[in-house]
């Protein structure tokens, strides 16, 4: 038979008192908080992975920011090249041309020519556009307006697109850059390198990666810069003229202002020809330019796309986290209910249990307290 003590009941009872009152505050952290765990300790594989998956969201969230900028960006590059090729080049370039190569308009010369050299300073204007605070045809270097008319020639980073190409570079500091095999670098080959070799790496979710020397893998980053030069066009072809539009409408308005109606024996100076080649290649270089157009389109259209992806990618994540860390909230407060409910009877309990230990255990320490001085009475008779 197992004897029940009063110390072992009083013992009992605050035992499970504890237990109830910490399931309790347990349940109402629940219901405040949502959340299924507060601790590690609560539940250590939940919360391994709930850290792995917080993490990952974290970086989603940075790589979505990042393409939603690139993407404004290039949407901004592609909606300022579609006015310069739709209107600036058509209303400022291509009628002026023709209607000043048109033998009934030779008198408006000098004001075709005007038009031409404004609509290839607007183009300059519209290619040094900013995004933020960023110029957007500057490639990576972007903190500094990357096109000018200086003297009659438009310049790209200080350098001349269609004149003196096979000097030797310099740059703002007079030095020029040497090439791998240790030569220095003509403006043809630093135009080249700007075209074509000058990159912004931007962090998109393509796996960003770094190589043993510490550069980034091309093909785990998305490349956010934007040549300007690789898209107005540079350089000169066989007959020496111009390959980009701003360029061959600086010339023509040079050629209409060459003319003298006074000189009876050959009033265009023997530039008559050269006018008429310029308006064939400004429709070649405006080609070119079409096309540098639709390669923004399709890089946009591509940003657009991973963007849906990391936005898709995000909300799994965040669906998987709240099924880890998340508590319904009707069972949580089921669990509340039930919670209060025990707890209620824990004390109900002790309204009964308590004053009935207090009285054994009075009535144990009388005896005990009768039985010492019985015995010491007998003794003393003794």
């Amino acid at each position: 038979m197992t004897r029940i003590t009063t110390n072992g009941t009083l013992f009992n009872y605050r035992y499970n008192l504890m237990t109830t009152t910490n399931q309790l505050n347990k349940a109402m952290t629940q219901v405040m908080t949502q959340r299924s765990f507060n601790t590690y300790a609560e539940n250590p594989a939940g919360a391994t992975r709930a850290f792995k998956i917080h993490s990952s969201l974290n970086a989603t969230r940075a790589q979505y920011d990042n393409n939603k900028t690139v993407t404004s960006k290039f949407e901004t590059a592609w909606s300022i090249m579609d006015g310069v090729i739709n209107d600036l080049t058509h209303e400022l370039g291509k009628v002026p041309a023709m209607e000043g190569l048109n033998g009934t308009n030779l008198d408006n010369l000098d004001t075709q020519a005007q038009i031409l050299r404004s609509g290839a300073e607007s183009i300059i204007q519209s290619l040094n556009g900013r995004y933020d605070q960023d110029f957007i045809f500057a490639g990576s270097d972007n903190q500094e307006a990357p096109f000018a008319i200086e003297n009659g020639h438009v310049t790209y980073r200080g350098v001349k697109v269609d004149a003196e190409l096979d000097q030797v570079y310099h740059d703002k500091d007079g030095n020029p850059i040497k090439a791998k095999d240790g030569h220095e670098m003509t403006n043809q080959e630093v135009l080249d390198m700007w075209a074509k070799q000058d990159p912004l790496y931007v962090d998109i979710g393509l796996g960003f990666q770094l190589d043993d020397d510490g550069k980034v893998v091309k093909s785990t980053a998305f490349d956010a810069s934007i040549s300007g030069i690789k898209v107005l066009g540079y350089g000169v072809d066989d007959d020496g003229d111009p390959k980009n539009l701003a360029s061959i409408m600086l010339r023509m308005a040079e050629v209409f202002e060459s003319y003298d109606p006074e000189n009876k024996g050959d009033p265009w100076k023997g530039n008559e020809e050269e006018a008429n080649r310029l308006i064939n290649k400004f429709n070649d270089a405006h080609e070119r330019m079409s096309d540098a157009h639709s390669e923004l389109m399709a890089k946009a259209n591509f940003l657009e796309a991973n963007g849906t992806t990391l936005k898709n990618t995000f909300d799994s994540l965040n669906t998987e986290r709240q099924s880890l860390e998340n508590v319904e909230p009707a069972d949580a407060v089921m669990a509340l209910s039930w919670a209060q409910l025990c707890y209620s009877a824990a004390l109900q309990v002790g309204v009964n249990v308590i004053p009935q230990s207090l009285m054994a255990h009075g009535t144990d320490a009388m005896r005990e307290r009768t039985g010492r001085r019985l015995s010491t009475g007998c003794h003393h008779l003794r």
